[in-house]
């Protein structure tokens, strides 16, 4: 490999150190020489798609957020006052959603979680449904029987699904009022 020995004379340094005004003044000469030389080549090099390219990416970079929220301080997302609050202007923090709620009274009761009453028939269908999948599953142990164990399990299978299809009434059967879209929780 190649030492890389300074060829120069004892004591010259081949590059000028900008640490004097008149080294500089000499540099921004220089660099506007290069530019006036080369004015055809610097300007194909920034009309080219490269530089668009980054030109974009740079715009883009300008663009991001500037604030995180690491950057904000605790009282930004639970002070109180005129000016905070997400969408009010109450005054009260977003955090404090149960004195709200005391304080205008608004009516809210919590769901009832609890299932009514089922009907007979659907439990029935239920029950054949799942007994026909069970059993079908199960002949496959018993090869010996599986024409007719796979009759009377695939007709139960098939009178389960029919009687739940026929039963089910669709969804718009829970909602109450002109303003309910049927969104459940």
């Amino acid at each position: 490999m190649t030492d890389l020995n300074n060829t120069n004379d004892d004591g010259v340094r081949p590059n000028h150190t900008p640490d004097d005004e008149s080294n500089q003044a000499e540099l921004d000469e220089a660099w506007a020489a290069f530019e006036a030389e080369h004015k055809d080549d610097l300007a194909d090099v920034a009309a080219s798609r490269s530089a668009k390219r980054f030109e974009k990416h740079a715009e883009r970079r300008d663009k991001e957020a500037v604030v995180n929220a690491r950057d904000l301080s605790p009282e930004a997302f639970s002070s109180t006052g005129a000016d905070h609050g997400p969408r009010d202007f109450t005054g009260s923090s977003w955090l404090d959603t149960d004195d709200v709620m005391d304080q205008y009274d608004d009516g809210f009761t919590e769901p009832n979680p609890t299932i009514g009453l089922i009907k007979r028939s659907k439990l029935l269908f239920w029950a054949l449904l799942l007994i026909g999948i069970a059993g079908i599953i199960a002949t496959a142990f018993l090869p010996a029987f599986a024409g007719i164990l796979g009759t009377v399990f695939g007709v139960c299978t098939l009178i389960g699904a029919a009687g739940l299809i026929v039963q089910h009434k669709g969804h718009n059967e829970t909602r109450e009022d002109y303003f309910d879209d049927g969104a459940r929780v």
